[in-house]
């Protein structure tokens, strides 16, 4: 198994990881054709170009914080199923 395949598959599993570092979710965004841009008011910027999605991330400690994990989460679900199509 991949990699990325180990990270998606801690990533989308039940209930909502607590445990994802900023690396990991750079790796991932990356992966699905989302730009990181480091800088500014908040530490990370997830974005998405072609949707124009933007999910600022604060830091607090070495983890994503719940609920930003959740945004990314619904984000990725969106890339996948355009893909899909």
């Amino acid at each position: 198994m991949s990699q990325i395949e180990k990270l998606k598959r801690k990533f989308f599993k039940k209930p909502i990881p607590t445990d994802m570092t900023f690396d990991e979710i750079e790796k991932l965004a990356t992966y699905y054709g989302c730009v990181v841009k480091r800088g500014g008011k908040h530490p990370f910027h997830v974005m998405h170009p072609p949707s124009g999605r933007v999910i600022p991330i604060p830091t607090h400690g070495k983890t994503v914080g719940e609920s930003y994990v959740k945004q990314l989460k619904q984000l990725f679900d969106e890339i996948a199923a355009q893909e899909e199509k």
